[in-house]
């Protein structure tokens, strides 16, 4: 089997190898770059003697026919695999590959120094394949993202001698071919545990309050003066208070006339619970009281949630205003909060927006130009269905 690694598996394996294999450390990005000029296979027939490549070809079956019913029993395969490299490397007598080492000769030379699993015990060391298990489960769960992958190490080494076959074999093999079944054996896993992925979109969603915010030219021959902004507004506290029922009026209409104490008030029930005063103005220490002295008064006497929605406000009316009690949004800060926003709670903002334009201040020519202006950042938004056909007017 040839599983096509994506160059962030090989680093990961490349890691993972190098712990117990350090002198080919070095050599795995050329035996990566050969691979891929080879297509991919590693000259498998060339490196081995026949007798060995039937023990790792015999091994690696084994292992994908126990994967359909037990997937653990891949991390036990490379569990044997780390463990009998790591004894080679202290013990002559696993040198070069050997056909004839079973269990029997490995329970004379070690001594296996735990009940629950396999732990080989040799010159006062132990090589537990625990350990290895462990690695193992980080490897392919999260730098190989087979998050499938079982994670019950516990479980799978308790069981090591249901897997006799493998642990002789493991032990068998030279250091070479222990290095190359267990990059076969990697390669099962990596082909048949999916990868977690990520749902994305392509395009992206877009972000069509932040346009309006950033990009739309609230001013327009016709409108009158504001109404943008106060839509905007409008828009936004629906959005942020949800459960409340809002009272507004046209642009030019004074609150007091209507009985409302800010230019969009939310209630619950007979409440008032929140009062937002809209000004597409920079409020600075010269016209904060003459502008919102009437906010700063209600939320001075009041428990109500009072917002000032500016375009900008200098530091000065910003510590008055809060001294007041009264909150403060101005255009930066819309912006930093629309980055927290996905995509259908901006656009149930722009539906408030549209409805504020078309039904409170009963201006279908700005119901337009706003409708031709998501248009150009939105253009899947149910709301286009509105959109005329004369499309004349600048925007």
């Amino acid at each position: 089997m040839s599983y096509e690694r994506s160059t962030q598996e090989k680093l990961a394996i490349a890691d993972f190898l190098s712990d117990y294999f350090p002198e080919r450390y070095d050599e795995v990005q050329t035996q990566f770059d050969q691979a891929d000029e080879d297509g991919g296979t590693r000259n498998f027939d060339e490196e081995f003697s026949g007798r060995e490549r039937d023990e790792i070809e015999s091994m690696v079956e084994r292992v994908g026919e126990a994967f359909s019913t037990s997937k653990g029993t891949l991390g036990v395969a490379i569990d044997f695999l780390m463990v009998a490299e790591q004894l080679s490397r202290v013990d002559d007598r696993l040198d070069g590959f050997q056909q004839d080492i079973d269990r029997n000769h490995l329970f004379e030379w070690y001594e296996n120094a735990a009940k629950t699993s396999l732990t080989l015990r040799y010159g006062g060391t132990r090589y537990s394949i625990r350990t290895v298990h462990n690695d193992v489960i980080d490897l392919f769960r999260e730098d190989l993202k087979r998050t499938n992958f079982p994670s019950s190490p516990g479980h799978h080494t308790g069981e090591w001698e249901r897997y006799d076959d493998l642990l002789e074999s493991a032990f068998r093999l030279s250091s070479a071919g222990r290095y190359e079944a267990a990059q076969q054996i990697i390669d099962l896993g990596l082909d048949r545990l999916a990868a977690r992925s990520f749902e994305t979109r392509d395009p992206p969603f877009p972000e069509p309050l932040k346009e309006i915010l950033l990009n739309y030219k609230r001013g327009h021959k016709g409108e009158e003066g504001g109404l943008t902004y106060q839509a905007l507004a409008y828009g936004y506290v629906r959005t942020e208070w949800p459960h409340l029922s809002f009272r507004a009026s046209k642009v030019r209409t004074g609150s007091s006339r209507q009985h409302r104490y800010g230019d969009v008030d939310g209630y619950y029930g007979p409440d008032l619970m929140v009062s937002v005063e809209v000004k597409d103005l920079i409020i600075d220490s010269s016209n904060v009281h003459s502008e919102l002295g009437s906010m700063m008064e209600l939320a001075r006497r009041t428990n109500v949630v009072v917002v000032a929605m500016c375009k900008e406000v200098g530091d000065g009316a910003t510590e008055t205003l809060r001294e007041a009690g009264v909150e403060v949004i101005d255009d930066d800060d819309l912006e930093q909060e629309l980055d927290r926003w996905d995509y259908h709670k901006q656009n149930r903002a722009v539906q408030g927006m549209i409805h504020f334009m078309g039904n409170i201040e009963e201006d279908p020519a700005a119901v337009q130009r706003l409708l031709r202006f998501i248009e150009g950042v939105d253009a899947e938004n149910p709301a286009l269905a509105h959109l005329t056909e004369t499309r004349d007017r600048p925007s």
